[in-house]
């Protein structure tokens, strides 16, 4: 056929989807000489020192007799993008061994990492690393496969299937210390059961989601008063796709691929989301300007495209973005599109357009001012579905506090940050009267009403009877 082999092979993936395993057991099966690199053990304290080792790491491997394999793994750490501070000399010693390889399919070299992106491109190219593989968080039926593995090893009493589904988003190495944590909590009772499993769990968190998600063990949809409609809404979009999937996609129903919700400040939109994290078993992404805007060019895109790819590795997922306005704002006619700004929505408008391909990824965004989000991301295909949250009426109002008619009747256009800082206030009442045993009476509330006025003014509300008539 005349087709060559590949000189090289990429994986990335996160940490502990079992990438070194992986070559491992290749190396094994095609009974190949293996040789392996840690990415940062390369690195020399003196000027040469580091692509001498690397020269002399591929001579080793390509003087085996038979088919030999060159594994670097963290392959990142040692060829980083020259624009980021790394080592130059030494990416371009790999870059000049990569090319002199010759007599294909006698010597492969494969790289692994975790952050592809951070690679530099001139490694990705054909002729060095010919083919990339995407090795993912293993989905409910690969963590029963795994689990199923690791359990034939001790005497457990449980299902597995329902462990499998309460493990979303942890990687092979995540369950292997699940189990050998839950094997501890069982010595002595000869059984490991899922009740020592649901306490390994509370002291580990999935890799996928270290450091990423936000933590909203406690929201619940009781916990916001009042907007019974917009909590409706958030449901049919989001939660109606996963559990009636067969049917909707029978009637040709398509869920939205995101969810713009806009109002007043202080009603309780981030709550919202996090309570739709919290029911949905999923990672809750929560994106800010601070977090993402960088001084160096290309730094905000890069860090948005690895928020996403994390996200498709932590599915379900939701990936927030609180304040969008901020963020990816309105295009300006005169702009030349180079600014940081506008390039970070560039990049959110093709990470948008290929929500198509991940699945159990929602994005969901809040603004106080939907006028000032750029019409792109409005149009259908990325920002669907637009709710409106608006201030908790009278009903609501009485909901959020506790039933006290009188009090809801009082607070007419406060909005719920509005209502808790009122709490709050009376209760400092209470408790300068009483440090011991102090009571929220009647007269604390009417004291704090004189205190606490609502922070949305008419014109505010305005404004935003003007966006419900333009937006919906």
């Amino acid at each position: 056929m005349n087709v060559e082999a590949p000189k090289g092979v990429l994986l990335y993936g996160p940490p502990g989807v079992g990438k070194t395993q992986l070559v491992k057991v290749i190396s094994e099966h095609c009974h190949a000489k293996l040789t392996v690199i840690q990415g940062p053990s390369i690195l020399g304290p003196y000027l040469g020192d580091s692509e001498l080792r690397l020269r002399e790491r591929f001579a080793s491997a390509y003087s085996a007799d038979g088919p030999s394999i060159l594994f670097i793994d963290e392959i990142d750490s040692l060829a980083p993008t020259r624009t980021s501070g790394g080592n130059p000399r030494l990416v371009a010693q790999l870059l000049t061994l990569m090319d002199g390889l010759h007599g294909r399919g006698r010597l492969i070299v494969i790289g692994a990492t975790n952050r592809p992106n951070a690679l530099d491109p001139a490694l990705r190219r054909p002729g060095r690393f010919d083919r990339e593989i995407s090795i993912d968080v293993p989905d409910q039926r690969d963590r029963s496969r795994i689990l199923q593995y690791y359990l034939s090893r001790m005497p457990c009493a449980l299902d597995v299937d329902q462990l499998a589904a309460s493990t979303v988003g942890y990687v092979g190495a995540d369950l292997a210390a699940l189990c050998r944590e839950a094997a501890l909590l069982a010595v002595g009772k000869g059984t490991v059961t899922m009740a020592e499993f649901s306490m390994a769990m509370r002291s580990m968190t999935a890799s996928t989601r270290r450091g990423l998600g936000v933590d909203v063990a406690d929201t619940k949809w009781e916990d916001v008063g009042g907007l019974d409609d917009v909590k409706q809404q958030l449901k049919q979009a989001v939660e109606w796709p996963v559990r009636y999937a067969e049917t909707m996609q029978r009637l040709g129903v398509r869920p939205p691929r995101g969810i713009l919700l806009y109002g007043p400040p202080g009603c309780s939109k981030t709550t919202l989301v996090r309570v739709l994290a919290t029911q949905m078993g999923s990672t809750f992404i929560s994106i800010n300007g601070a977090a993402l805007y960088s001084p160096f060019v290309g730094d905000s895109e890069r860090a948005l495209r690895d928020v996403f790819r994390r996200a498709r590795s932590a599915r379900p997922a939701i990936v927030f973005f609180d304040e969008i306005d901020a963020i990816v704002g309105k295009r300006m006619a005169e702009s030349r599109g180079d600014t940081v700004q506008e390039r970070i929505l560039s990049t959110m408008l093709n990470e948008m357009d290929g929500v198509q391909c991940m699945d159990g990824v929602m994005v969901v965004a809040a603004t106080n001012r939907i006028d000032m989000i750029d019409g792109a991301l409005l149009r259908p295909g990325r920002f669907d579905k637009i709710i409106y949250v608006g201030v908790p009426d009278f009903a609501a109002r009485r909901e959020i506090l506790g039933g006290v008619e009188w009090l809801a009747g009082e607070t007419e256009g406060y909005s719920g940050a509005d209502l808790k800082n009122l709490v709050r206030e009376a209760s400092l009442l209470a408790l300068r009267e009483d440090l011991v045993g102090g009571v929220v009476g009647t007269e604390h509330y009417r004291k704090a009403l004189q205190v606490v006025q609502p922070s949305l003014k008419s014109e505010l509300m305005e404004y935003y009877t003007r966006m419900r008539a333009e937006y919906g």
